[in-house]
């Protein structure tokens, strides 16, 4: 039977929830952001340290079911990608909530039917869509990066990125006089066009992503 120091060996320690960073790649400075003056590699910053709570997104599979004589083999269908959701703490200058909202207004504004950026040509189209990178990391002190850019760094354990990403809902920030003795935050529903999940060993910390390898190759995606 079983005992609790084998259970602690297959442990190993578990991974910790609140050990994640969330990396957000924003429109460029070409994007007009109104009055918020921020660059879109501060804003990215500002994502990362304020992004509060996240999730490591599903992995999901369509299911085809044929029938045969009262019975059905299932076999696979098409993957399907769940919206993403962040929760981000405010700030006094509400440049990341501003930001959020003026890029869902790129792509259609409040007030008519129209963007507020020209998607004539391809490369604009395609900046509206951007990356984002969850990733959960070590609690191991000693499992720190290994170059200098990553001195003090947690290594990562595993990443994933959402390809292709764009804000469809920036969520409301509750207001009430006996909300005391909290910090406002708010959600950011996103939608991607596809998952890639990172590769399971980290050589430097930092990881490489998933390249399909043909089946039966020696190689193990995992």
């Amino acid at each position: 039977m079983a005992n609790i120091n084998q259970f602690k060996n297959k442990l190993q320690g578990g991974v910790r929830p609140n050990l994640f960073q969330v990396d957000i790649n924003f429109p460029s400075a070409s994007f007009d952001y109104g009055s918020n003056t921020t660059t879109a590699t501060d804003l990215s910053q500002a994502g990362r340290f304020l992004c509060r709570s996240a999730q490591i997104p599903a992995a999901n599979q369509g299911l085809i079911e044929v029938p045969f004589r009262g019975r059905f083999l299932k076999i696979p269908g098409d993957r399907t990608f769940e919206p993403w959701t962040a929760t981000f703490y405010n700030t006094s200058d509400f440049d990341l909530r501003a930001a959020f909202e003026q890029w869902i207004n790129i792509g259609n504004k409040t007030d008519e039917a129209l963007g507020t950026f020209n998607f004539g040509s391809d490369s604009a189209f395609g900046a509206y869509f951007q990356d984002i990178t969850i990733r959960q990391l070590d609690k191991n002190p000693e499992s720190t990066g290994t170059t200098s850019a990553d001195s003090g760094v947690n290594r990562v354990l595993r990443e994933y990125k959402l390809v292709g990403a764009w804000p469809t809902s920036v969520g409301a920030i509750s207001l009430a006089y006996d909300s005391n003795d909290q910090i406002e935050e708010f959600d950011v529903e996103f939608q991607y066009q596809y998952l890639d999940a990172g590769e399971k060993a980290f050589a430097t910390g930092k990881g490489e992503f998933t390249t399909l390898r043909n089946v039966g190759s020696s190689q193990n995606v995992n």
